[in-house]
């Protein structure tokens, strides 16, 4: 779920992207900028009870955390970057 969030960010940035290009004037947040947000800080309980319910071993779900990391920072560093 949370690769999905990440995904759903991703595309939100790409899109205010081609509407707006990359030095589009700021402005306040609107609905976009809070469902981004929610999405982003949305993921981290969930990764949290990934690691922490110990269900899998570390070694299985090793990937799978890295690549959400991957994902969320790079998001994050993007948004970050754009405003």
């Amino acid at each position: 779920m949370p690769i999905i969030m990440s995904a759903i960010v991703l595309l939100m940035i790409v899109v205010e992207l081609v509407q707006h290009g990359p030095h589009a004037p700021h402005h306040d947040e609107g609905t976009a900028d809070h469902i981004a947000i929610m999405l982003m800080y949305g993921q981290i309980p969930i990764m949290f009870w990934f690691v922490a319910s110990r269900r899998h071993p570390v070694r299985r779900i090793l990937p799978v955390l890295l690549l959400q990391l991957a994902l969320w920072s790079g998001t994050f560093v993007l948004a970050v970057a754009l405003t």
